[in-house]
């Protein structure tokens, strides 16, 4: 279903160390009317700050190693979820939640048609009344800049032992179905500049486009309330925007 994070969990917060969603989920959180599920949460980039703002979360993952990372932050920092490792597309929780988050662009990892109906379903079933679902997924026409069968060194990040650990992909486009497959290749090199580590992360999404999924979620029973094209709220553009980012209201029985 998800690419196998298995693999890199134990460094993925040394290279995803974006902060800048944070503030945007924080805010929608606040306004909530009951509790907020994190789906695909990874080991807590987002679902850990909601948590210590006081804010009742549960955190739901299909990989075991990211959610054993996940509850390590947790009790380190004091912090409480309600943690479950689940595939979502099979979500079966006891409760209802005021807002449903699937954060940095998530979702796109879910390649299969119905396997999105499915997710999309669950979250309509999970959600209260009047909740919301904020889904962010990326903008084709950006996203795809990137993805040219070449191979690019994205980050490099110096570790605690002076070591330094790079990150290069590789990525191709399947025009005909919109799917990305590629390679991440993880290194590890000594201060000396000699390769002493490495690791490789198989790479699987889909493009989708905006007519597409907004499709999908309408069939599950939602509607658009918000679509921006950035975490600050600006106005989505089709040829510019980094983002699609999806505010979606559960939509009240007989609408």
């Amino acid at each position: 279903m998800t690419m196998e994070y298995d693999r890199i969990a134990d460094i993925y917060d040394l290279f995803v160390q974006t902060v800048a969603d944070v503030p945007f989920f924080l805010d929608h959180a606040r306004k909530s009317p009951g509790e907020v599920l994190d789906l695909m949460a990874g080991t807590g980039r987002v679902s850990v700050p909601l948590s210590g703002a006081g804010l009742a979360v549960t955190c739901v993952d299909s990989s075991h190693e990211m959610v054993t990372v996940l509850r390590h932050k947790l009790r380190e920092r004091g912090l409480h979820a309600d943690v479950r490792e689940m595939d979502i597309r099979h979500l079966c929780l006891e409760k209802r939640f005021g807002l449903i988050i699937i954060p940095f662009n998530s979702f796109s990892e879910i390649v299969s048609v119905e396997d999105q109906r499915c997710v999309l379903e669950g979250v309509h079933k999970h959600l209260l009344d009047n909740g919301r679902f904020i889904c962010t997924l990326h903008n084709p026409p950006v996203r795809l800049q990137l993805v040219d069968g070449k191979l690019h060194l994205r980050t490099s990040v110096t570790l605690p032992n002076k070591s330094l650990l790079r990150l290069w992909t590789w990525e191709n486009l399947d025009p005909g179905t919109g799917i990305v497959t590629g390679v991440e290749f993880f290194k590890e090199f000594d201060q000396h500049g000699n390769r002493h580590s490495k690791r490789n992360l198989d790479i699987l999404y889909r493009i989708m486009s905006k007519a597409e999924f907004e499709n999908l979620a309408c069939a599950a029973g939602f509607r658009v309330v918000e679509f921006f094209g950035d975490y600050s709220g600006t106005a989505f553009q089709e040829d510019a925007s980094p983002s699609m980012i999806w505010v979606l209201e559960k939509e009240a029985v007989g609408d």
